[in-house]
């Protein structure tokens, strides 16, 4: 079952020895505002694989650009690949893209590049095409805001979260040692993503090292 910004908030609220969510609307936001800063922290150290994501869209013949209204994701961070009509086509950066060359991008063959949230093909495709675009994507997530709000880390690591907000709260309220205590916490916790983020892309085995550290965690 995916972890959701209640149980997140509930478990925030037991780790700092309370009986239930605080009712001051500014004590809860501020709760959540932590959570949220640690979910960012997470996300930008690495293309982890839980962010990983598929669109397809349309093609229209002779369009220059496609944005989100053409159905492009809004929430793209990296494009692993993309395929027209099933052809996989590669990135090409904006230099060789613009610089240079002139409408309507034809100097390349099956490629495109990025610019201003747009993806523009090269050259630009010939024929519309439903859904005849295709993605695979590492994807920014959204900030929590609702308790029904979900989170793409998998519930194994989910405390993760509640660690890093647990010890941002601790240093507001000048509990630097308890503070400490749960960045440990959240140090460990991210150091198990980073092998299973290894596991998962390289397909490692376990190591003694690997055991010896889940081992170790309380």
């Amino acid at each position: 079952m995916a972890t959701t910004l209640g149980d997140l908030k509930l478990r925030f609220t037991y780790r700092v020895g309370e009986d239930s969510i605080p009712s001051a609307t500014a004590e809860v936001a501020r709760r959540v505002s932590f959570i949220n800063e640690g979910y960012r922290d997470i996300i930008r150290r690495a293309y982890w694989w839980f962010t990983e994501s598929t669109a397809q869209f349309s093609s229209v013949a002779n369009q220059e650009s496609y944005g989100t209204s053409d159905g492009v994701p809004a929430n793209i961070r990296q494009i692993l690949e993309l395929r027209y009509q099933g052809r996989l086509y590669s990135q090409i950066t904006q230099t060789d893209g613009m610089q240079a060359y002139t409408l309507p991008y034809n100097n390349y063959s099956e490629s495109y590049f990025l610019f201003d949230d747009k993806l523009y093909f090269v050259p630009a495709l010939s024929a519309s095409v439903t859904n005849g675009i295709t993605l695979k994507y590492y994807a920014n997530p959204t900030n929590l805001s609702s308790d029904s709000d979900t989170i793409v880390i998998p519930d194994i690591f989910s405390d993760v979260l509640v660690a890093y907000a647990v010890g941002r709260w601790n240093q507001q309220e000048s509990e630097r040692g308890s503070a400490s205590d749960a960045f440990a916490e959240y140090t460990e916790i991210l150091g198990l993503m980073t092998q299973e983020q290894n596991k998962y892309l390289f397909s490692l085995k376990s190591t003694a090292t690997d055991v010896a550290l889940v081992g170790a965690y309380p």
